[in-house]
């Protein structure tokens, strides 16, 4: 380590561990997509179908499905990529032990991440602030 660096201060650390998405924050059976799908407590965007419905864990765990009708492989992982990340962000503020399974429509592939954030953030009625704690 050069002079000119310094390790990272605990609190960032902390922060940043903090915005990562282990395996325990996934839904990942079928299965657990099956639970979620009967709760029924679904709302529509133009571009998203979002559910949620109470889960077997302390955290809220996200779940994603994008068919073949949103695009090839390639614009399916991009969405994919996209719902992760605005999960990462945005997951403290959304229900504590809840799963949250995000399908996307058609078209979700021709959106920005900015675009994805708006959408999502209002389907789910939560503000697209990035995680930051408003004063």
């Amino acid at each position: 380590m050069s002079d000119s660096q310094s390790p990272p201060r605990p609190s960032a650390r902390v922060a940043e561990l903090d915005r990562r998405f282990p395996p325990a924050r996934r839904i990942r059976k079928r299965s657990e997509y099956l639970r979620v799908q009967r709760a029924h407590r679904g709302t529509r965007s133009p571009h998203f179908i979002v559910i949620l419905a109470p889960g077997p864990e302390a955290e809220c765990r996200l779940g994603v499905t994008v068919s073949r009708k949103v695009g090839p492989a390639v614009e399916r992982n991009k969405v994919k990529r996209r719902v992760r990340e605005f999960f990462r962000l945005h997951r403290t503020k959304l229900q504590p032990a809840h799963d949250l399974l995000i399908i996307a429509r058609a078209g979700a592939d021709k959106l920005s991440f900015k675009d994805v954030e708006l959408e999502l953030a209002e389907t789910l009625g939560i503000t697209a602030d990035r995680g930051r704690d408003s004063v």
